[in-house]
């Protein structure tokens, strides 16, 4: 009916149907998780998984390690300190860290969160990217297992991101099954290997570090590794660039004890401009 001023008036009984069948949209996303996971038959071959996930402004992420290797998280300069709980161990050592333990951290501002296992370092590297549009997404990359071709052992997972350089470009010349050659299998107290590179990565440096298990170093250490040697090149040239990183002391002491050392060769290279390229091999080394 209409009233005074010829407003159509609803019974109050038929605004409140009306009430019923139009209810308040709720919206909430789930926390993508990430896990702390050791790829079985590659040395050191931990990882988080997966390594990359999406969440808007005030989202949470899961963080987990359900194994009994210490892992912890550092942050590399994010956009802004992220909120965690105390079950996730967060510093920047390795005395941040601890077995079987799970938690989330909330991300207050939007940009890119790189964060590192405060154990295994770069090796054990991911990124939070923070959004303002709500989109919550989480990326599993399945790699494969690490396998032996010739001389050189293809790892079965990057540690770190995508090969990139200047422009796009990467330092490398070629991929890195190809341009990085490395004897899995050698005899002596040093490392000797290769690299080339492409026009995009003269002028940058190249860093090898050779990692060993504490426990292969001394009885009774921890489950973590240690750096056993170390080198830096600078001012690259285009083309073949030649290495040999020898063992320090404390490896080669272990290295006559036990006639033989398996280790993680870790290969940075850094160019003028752009991202670091990093590769990393299993090499044995035999007295």
């Amino acid at each position: 009916m209409r009233g005074a001023r010829g407003m159509l008036l609803l019974p109050m009984g038929l605004l409140g149907a009306g009430a019923v069948v139009l209810p308040a949209v709720a919206s909430s996303e789930a926390a993508p998780a990430i896990e702390a996971v050791h790829e079985s038959g590659s040395y050191g071959g931990y990882r988080w998984k997966p390594p990359t996930a999406t969440v808007s402004v005030g989202g949470a992420v899961t963080f987990t390690n359900p194994s009994e290797v210490p892992h912890g998280v550092e942050w590399k300069s994010p956009p802004a300190t992220p909120k965690c709980t105390a079950g996730v161990p967060v510093g920047t050592s390795e005395t941040a860290s601890a077995k079987s333990w799970s938690g989330t951290c909330t991300f207050p501002q939007p940009g890119a969160y790189t964060f590192w296992c405060t154990v295994h370092h770069q090796e054990m590297s991911g990124t939070i990217t923070v959004s303002s549009t709500g989109t919550t997404t989480s990326t599993t990359i399945n790699y494969p297992p690490p396998t032996t071709t010739g001389s050189t052992a293809a790892p079965g997972y990057p540690s770190s991101g995508p090969e990139q350089g200047p422009s796009g470009r990467s330092p490398l010349a070629g991929s890195a099954s190809t341009a990085v050659k490395l004897s899995s299998s050698q005899h002596g107290s040093s490392v000797r290997g290769s690299v080339a590179i492409s026009q995009a990565g003269a002028g940058g440096s190249l860093e090898v570090d050779l990692l060993a298990k504490s426990a292969s170093l001394a009885s009774g250490a921890r489950a973590t590794r240690a750096r056993v040697g170390k080198l830096v090149l600078s001012r690259l040239r285009a083309g073949k660039v030649a290495f040999s990183v020898p063992l320090n002391g404390r490896a080669r002491g272990a290295l006559r004890r036990h006639r033989r050392l398996a280790l993680s060769a870790r290969i940075v290279i850094q160019p003028m401009t752009g991202s670091a390229v990093t590769v990393t091999r299993s090499v044995v080394l035999h007295a």
